[in-house]
């Protein structure tokens, strides 16, 4: 599972490109494993997705790059996480 935030890049703030970006994300479509996707007010937002193929994501915001920069994170669901902390912390 990854968590993606992305901002709109500076070079892309223009109406022509928030127009081209919404195309190609029209053509694309949700990335596999989507789970939630928001956006934050004045541009940006974050993805949570269930993929687990760090090639796919990869793709995926390659696709975008042009109009957007990436914060690619792993995430576990805290009950996974659980363990392996106490586990660390000889609980």
């Amino acid at each position: 599972m990854y968590v993606i935030h992305y901002t709109t890049a500076p070079s892309a703030v223009s109406k022509e490109s928030t127009a081209a970006l919404m195309k190609e994300f029209g053509a694309r479509g949700e990335m596999a494993g989507t789970i939630a996707h928001y956006v934050y007010p004045g541009g940006g937002g974050m993805v949570i997705t269930s993929e687990n193929d760090l090639e796919v994501v990869y793709e995926t915001v390659t696709a975008y790059a042009e109009w957007l920069d990436f914060d690619v994170r792993p995430i576990l669901n805290v009950d996974d996480a659980v363990p392996i902390i106490l586990k660390y912390l000889g609980a």
